[in-house]
């Protein structure tokens, strides 16, 4: 997709094809997916934790 304000005889920077840098999008965002860090390490280690449980209640 071809956008009509840039010029057609070079490619866009990244911040002319998608508006922000992924630098920019960490900084602004950075305690948002550091929640999303720390809620899919709960999750993981709560999935982690049931297996060991459980594989221990089967084997008496």
């Amino acid at each position: 997709m071809q956008q009509e304000h840039l010029p057609k005889d070079k490619d866009p920077t990244e911040i002319q094809q998608w508006g922000w840098t992924l630098r920019e999008f960490i900084t602004e965002n950075f305690w948002y997916l550091l929640a999303i860090l720390l809620l899919l390490g709960l999750f993981f280690y709560a999935r982690y934790r049931w297996r060991v449980r459980h594989e221990r209640n089967n084997k008496n």
